[in-house]
């Protein structure tokens, strides 16, 4: 994670003129100082043209389609972590969907047709240069396609016939079909809890400041005024985009903004958050970064109750809640699948093996499915029931998503680093 930048910016405002009367005479006063355009050099040229044009734009994002079963980061803008498929059964198999870098961190997301593998630093054969960036792979687990990115993205979102992902460096549209970049926004902020949020046509990212895109054209809609140095991540609704930051001198843990505009809803003071929130119809649940998972007022922001929930001892290890109709799940280092009630915050029940670290479950329709890094896979009922367990071969180093009854994890199997093979296997019947 890199340091905060040493003199922070404390508030957030909106600017829904990005490319204001002011803007341009700067630019244009500039440009006159230079004198004429041919006396500035290829590198200066390049850097204006990132700096006052930062869209580079080939073809129109197409929107249409179908999404895909689990297509993004915890299944939906919402980041609840649940779905209405239905997921495997105690007898179900483990096998290899992709392989990848010895530790896939990322989510993998699966669409109609094409599940994405997220990799990075990822040297193939002994002698093939590292690779860092999606490896898209059809169902029948045959390569489609694959995008060079930074070396620090986030996961992809589908939407239609479009995949959009964050790195350091820019947001990319691009074809699903082809991998074909349709434009490209020089913004982004890409860790391992970063995917767009893409909602009303609207596209929402992270960077030193958070964006609003036109998910098609990628120009840009609104931007934050102040810098937000470390907007790590989002959820969004029709109507807000709950923003997590992960810098303490910056503002509250969570800001609140209006999808029209971006102007500041709400600012919670609630400490800093790196994962995204969940949010349910009336209140969102963050996991902070001591491990105390928060419910905040979606209406006001206000704190409604705490649970010191996910025991990650103070170290950046960040957890995810996810949600039930009636419950908020968490967990974390060394402690089990902990559900709560939405609204009171009253513990309901627990689950799961004890003494192994916690990925963040999934909710599916017919039950909830733990997995831990140490590879135990269980399912429980919405009681807390416990179903069935099974211990794989695989040391987890990905949350697992789910698709067409199946599980995607992403880990490695090997005892010695010398045999070590990772990549993002797939539990299904």
């Amino acid at each position: 994670m890199p340091s905060p930048p040493s003199s922070p910016q404390t508030s957030v405002q909106s600017n829904t003129q990005p490319s204001s009367s002011g803007t341009i005479t700067s630019r244009r006063s500039f440009l006159a100082a230079l004198g004429t355009v041919s006396s500035v050099s290829l590198a200066g040229c390049s850097g204006l043209h990132r700096r006052y044009f930062p869209r580079s734009h080939t073809d129109d994002a197409d929107l249409s389609g179908d999404d895909g079963p689990w297509p993004t980061l915890g299944h939906d803008n919402r980041r609840t972590g649940a779905t209405p498929a239905s997921g495997p059964g105690r007898e179900a198999a483990l096998e290899l969907h992709a392989e990848a870098s010895h530790y896939p961190e990322r989510q993998i997301v699966v669409g109609s047709d094409v599940v994405l593998v997220t990799v990075r630093r990822w040297r193939e054969h002994e002698h093939s240069d590292l690779f860092s960036g999606i490896v898209a792979v059809g169902h029948n687990r045959g390569e489609r396609w694959r995008l060079r990115t930074e070396p620090d993205m986030g996961v992809p979102t589908i939407v239609g016939n479009t995949v959009f992902v964050e790195d350091t460096e820019a947001t990319r549209a691009i074809d699903v079909e082809t991998g074909d970049v349709n434009w490209t926004y020089r913004s982004g902020y890409g860790f391992p809890y970063v995917a767009p949020a893409v909602t009303g046509g609207q596209v929402f990212i992270g960077g030193r400041r958070f964006l609003a895109l036109d998910a098609v054209t990628g120009e840009r809609l609104w931007r934050t005024d102040e810098a937000m140095p470390a907007v790590q991540t989002c959820a969004a609704t029709d109507e807000s985009v709950i923003v997590s930051n992960g810098y303490n001198e910056n503002g509250g843990g969570l800001f609140c903004l209006d999808t029209a505009d971006g102007s500041v809803r709400w600012e919670s003071s609630i400490p800093v958050v790196h994962s995204p929130v969940a949010v349910g119809d009336e209140a969102c649940y963050a996991i902070d970064d001591s491990g105390s998972l928060r419910a905040v007022s979606l209406a006001d922001g206000e704190e409604l109750w705490t649970r010191h929930a996910a025991g990650i001892n103070g170290s950046y290890d960040y957890n995810q809640a996810v949600l039930t109709d009636d419950a908020v799940l968490a967990s974390g280092r060394d402690d089990p699948l902990v559900a709560y009630d939405r609204k009171t915050g009253e513990r309901v029940w627990s689950a799961g093996p004890v003494d192994e670290y916690y990925r963040t479950p999934v909710v599916a329709s017919d039950g909830i499915y733990g997995v831990t890094r140490e590879g135990t896979v269980f399912e429980v009922g919405f009681d807390g029931t416990e179903r069935w367990r099974r211990r794989t071969d695989v040391m987890v180093s990905a949350s697992p998503s789910l698709a067409d009854g199946a599980l995607y994890i992403g880990g490695r199997v090997g005892a010695d680093s010398d045999e070590w093979h990772g990549g993002f296997f797939r539990f299904g019947n």
